[in-house]
């Protein structure tokens, strides 16, 4: 399989190759293990899936009040790097 990486994904393995990784192929094959152990992880952590339930439940209700945002997530953090910038 060939991928096609953007900019900040060649930014990120070169940085990482400078502190000592052997190769482009060997750092997506570590990444993608760690994600997979963290996936794997929240799915079998009780709490986690818990705290999931938690959190649906609460959107559900928000949206069903109509408490929601139709902004893309880059216009809300636009909004909020705006609202937050120092003085």
């Amino acid at each position: 399989m060939q991928l096609s990486l953007t900019p900040n994904a060649d930014r990120l393995i070169a940085q990482m190759m400078a502190l000592g990784f052997a190769d482009p192929a060997t750092l997506v094959e570590i990444a993608l293990e760690r994600m997979a152990q963290q996936e794997f992880a929240a799915q079998k952590d009780p709490k986690s899936i818990d705290w999931m339930k938690k959190e649906v439940a609460i959107g559900a209700e928000q949206a069903e009040r109509g408490e929601f945002s139709t902004l893309s997530l880059d216009e809300i953090k636009a909004e909020i790097l705006e609202n937050h910038q120092p003085r």
